[in-house]
């Protein structure tokens, strides 16, 4: 999606001009846009991604905590585009309560911020995003097996609860808790909280 924000100017002179030109906006080019409880982000066309808000779980995805957006002079250049890793670019976002999600332009996704349950899908239940050297490189795609024989993911979902994957055939993977089924698997077993849950171990949704 681009939102071209120019306005036209007035010629001056013709039915209910004043003959005065109007302010011109810049142009935004924006491509998706992802809001969680207490923080958003943005997805930019050339695969960059900014992040603003509630950052008390490393969220935002810049190795702190530090809030941003709530005091003068942190937006605009001033906010810094999330590392993703050397040379990478992010083709989707999604945002889930305390946490962000992103689709890569290489087919993998990486998850950062809260993890108390296991929704970054990493088989442990570390928070990451939070401290110096969690992002960039130092944040590992996650594990989330074939899906299928030469299958790629083209959608990704986080909530409030649970992160998922859509593969391009169709098929479905969930994690993080599971107390009232939500990841579809016909139990009550959270997953992606430890190790060798998530890759070939976390089975496809039978839909």
């Amino acid at each position: 999606m681009i939102f071209n924000c120019q306005q036209p100017t007035s010629s001056g002179g013709g039915s209910g001009s004043s003959g005065d030109p109007k302010p011109t906006l810049p142009f935004v080019s924006i491509s998706k846009i992802a809001a969680g409880w207490g923080h958003s982000a943005v997805l930019f066309k050339n695969g960059m991604v900014k992040c603003w808000g509630y950052n008390n779980e490393g969220q935002l995805g810049y190795g702190d905590t530090n809030n941003r957006g709530d005091n003068a002079g942190e937006m605009g250049d001033s906010l810094p585009t999330v590392n993703l890793g050397t040379g990478r670019t992010a083709v989707q976002i999604s945002a889930g309560d305390y946490h962000t999600v992103v689709l890569l332009d290489n087919g993998t996704v990486k998850c950062w911020g809260r993890n108390n349950y296991g929704q970054l899908g990493y088989g442990d239940t570390e928070y990451r995003g939070d401290e110096p050297g969690e992002m960039g490189d130092n944040l590992p795609p996650i594990d989330l097996g074939i899906g299928g024989t030469g299958r790629i993911i083209a959608q990704i979902s986080a909530s409030f609860s649970h992160t998922g994957v859509l593969f391009d055939n169709g098929a479905v993977k969930h994690w993080r808790v599971n107390g009232f089924g939500q990841l579809g698997y016909g139990d009550a077993s959270n997953r992606g909280d430890e190790v060798g849950e998530m890759g070939d171990n976390l089975p496809i949704v039978d839909l």
